[in-house]
């Protein structure tokens, strides 16, 4: 528990890392999902899941759908949000794009 502790209060440098890389889905999903993340911005976040997933793109890329549910969209501006959707791993795979829309969407419907 400590361990995560730290993980949420440096997530921005964690994520940066080797190691961080070498997550398996599980435990990326569980990390991203904390309401404890320190982070200043949700698309750090992203930047995060696309390099995990750019570390083995061939065996991950599938599992992005699954992912992305747990990246708080409706916390990102409409900018950003439309950036990501032209972002290659999204465009390459229609499952990924249609989680996004419908996570930006129910954020900006519950306000």
């Amino acid at each position: 528990y400590r361990c995560l502790q730290c993980i949420c209060r440096y997530f921005a440098e964690v994520s940066t890392t080797a190691e961080f890389c070498s997550l398996t889905e599980i435990q990326l999903t569980k990390i991203i999902s904390q309401d404890e993340l320190d982070i200043d911005k949700e698309t750090t976040v992203w930047e995060a899941v696309v390099r995990w997933v750019e570390h083995s793109r061939e065996d991950r890329q599938k599992l992005l759908p699954s992912i992305l549910p747990h990246v708080r969209f409706n916390l990102m501006t409409s900018e950003h949000t439309a950036a990501i959707l032209e972002h290659p791993l999204v465009m390459e795979d229609s499952g990924s794009s249609e989680v996004i829309k419908n996570l930006a969407q129910k954020g900006t419907s519950d306000m």
